[in-house]
């Protein structure tokens, strides 16, 4: 098995590289905890890469979504059980105004937010998480809205949700405070793959391995299908004609 080179390993995690922040934040969000949130992110890039995923259209939807189940799996993990709760909350000096808005909420609405807008989770997802019944979170969510919504000129009323949306996702990416050094997770996402080969490669190995096996197959084929066409006739039995020239004994002149 062809292994790959730290060149290689290095120029894949490049791609990950804009992303990160946005990564790392989110699964923060979701497990809550610093820890879980590094091993959940570690276990996303590994995976994606795992998978022979390159760089092209779908490469960043594809990372948000196994960055979204490693962080529930690490949820629901056993470390997770008392594990602190180390999430920071919004900043409350951000000069955008839903962001300086949602400041004001409980750290449980603030996390409920960026959840449902900024992680695109569903209502019944993000209730889970947070431990509230999902009635409530939609009438406390439904509250903020209409909050932001009254602040904002009447002629932008229509696009408060839109503005929330694209505020809470713009926080994810550009916050940068605390994450963990990408040189760091480098250093493990490296240890892990080297040795092993994106599944890309695996299938065309294996792929070209079962081409030879039909090859040779239809080879065998061919030449036991020539050995039956190339094969001399069997001569005639003597028995008959014999038979046919000799006169019975009792025959009539």
């Amino acid at each position: 098995m062809q292994q790959q080179t730290s060149e290689q390993l290095r120029a894949w995690f490049r791609r990950v590289e804009p992303i990160y922040p946005e990564l790392f934040n989110a699964a923060h969000a979701i497990c809550g905890n610093y820890d879980l949130a590094e091993y959940a992110l570690r276990s996303a890039i590994v995976e994606v890469w795992a998978q022979g995923a390159g760089g092209g259209m779908g490469f960043r939807e594809r990372l948000r979504g196994e960055l979204r189940r490693a962080a529930f799996d690490a949820v629901r993990s056993e470390e997770a059980a008392g594990a602190e709760f180390t999430w920071p909350g919004l900043s409350a000096r951000s000069e955008d105004p839903v962001l300086a808005l949602a400041a004001q909420e409980p750290p449980e609405i603030q996390r409920a937010l960026l959840l449902r807008h900024g992680c695109a989770l569903s209502l019944r997802s993000v209730a889970q998480l947070i431990e509230v019944p999902a009635g409530t979170l939609r009438a406390n969510l439904e509250r903020f809205e209409t909050r932001f919504r009254h602040a904002l000129p009447r002629q932008d009323r229509n696009r408060a949700e839109a503005m929330i949306t694209r505020s809470l996702r713009r926080a994810l990416s550009r916050n940068t405070a605390g994450i963990p050094n990408p040189a760091q997770v480098y250093r493990a996402f490296e240890a892990e793959a080297e040795g092993m080969q994106p599944a890309g490669h695996r299938f065309s190995r294996g792929f070209g391995r079962a081409l030879v096996l039909l090859l040779a197959l239809a080879c065998a084929a061919l030449f036991w299908l020539f050995a039956v066409i190339v094969q001399p006739a069997p001569e005639p039995s003597a028995a008959p004609a014999a038979a046919e020239t000799a006169a019975p004994e009792n025959a009539v002149p």
